[in-house]
């Protein structure tokens, strides 16, 4: 019979159990320790804002009447990385009112300098916030946000009035992704930086006992199972 166990402990390992059994452990044995995740980031793609070749573009206010949650339309879909709350990003950007076609700001008028932001921390207003997750850096997004995910009952004169439907037309031009971010893998239900443990689980059966380790099998006296992630061992003497 044979069980299979997996567990996590400071410093036993498979050379000290077979050395417990009367194993020669004179060959060095491969490592069981689970891998540190390593640290990683902030990571920025591309690593310089991109320039937007198509210029700056032409906001068309939708017709009919102004909607009353956000529309959100992709004019081109961009192939880079996919902003996320948290990220921090580089677009740019032109606004005008629903109600007039005016336009009240624009980054290309500063030189096309990238305006930048950390998404869903609250240093935009929430049509934002809510509006540019999900798009890819060189994507442009056609946003049309309502008073309440704007600027509300008060504006912000002189250039946005009360209770104003607003249209941007966003380009997606770097996307950073925060310090802290990990890379590596481990082994499901261990802590990273321990060893696996080769736990022994007693069961007497026929005077038989299998020993596998790395594919070699071997017979003798007893049974007793041991198994870990890669490798299972049984021993158990007579009696």
């Amino acid at each position: 019979m044979r069980r299979r166990v997996l567990a996590v402990a400071g410093g036993l390992t498979m050379a000290g159990l077979l050395a417990a059994c009367g194993a020669s452990t004179d060959a060095a044995q491969p490592s069981r320790t689970v891998p540190v995740p390593t640290t990683v980031g902030p990571t920025c793609t591309p690593t310089e804002p991109m320039t937007i070749e198509a210029g700056k573009p032409t906001v068309t206010v939708p017709e009919g009447e102004a909607p009353t949650s956000l529309v959100s339309t992709d004019i081109t879909v961009g192939d880079g990385p996919v902003a996320a709350v948290g990220d921090t990003v580089q677009m740019q950007y032109v606004g005008v009112s629903y109600s007039t076609g005016e336009e009240f700001d624009s980054s290309w008028s500063r030189e096309a300098e990238p305006f930048e932001v950390v998404l869903g921390q609250g240093g935009v207003i929430p049509g934002w916030d809510q509006g540019i997750p999900g798009m890819a850096v060189g994507g442009r997004r056609q946003l049309v946000i309502p008073p309440n995910l704007a600027y509300g009952e008060t504006g912000s004169a002189p250039k946005i009035g009360p209770n104003e439907t607003l249209v941007f037309v966003v380009d997606l031009v770097q996307v950073c992704k925060p310090a802290g971010s990990t890379t590596g893998t481990s082994v499901p239900g261990t802590t990273p930086g321990t060893a696996v443990e080769e736990i022994t689980t007693e069961t007497t059966m026929a005077d038989e006992s299998t020993t596998t380790v790395a594919g070699e099998t071997t017979t003798t006296a007893g049974e007793t199972t041991t198994t870990t992630a890669a490798e299972t061992t049984t021993t158990t003497a007579a009696g």
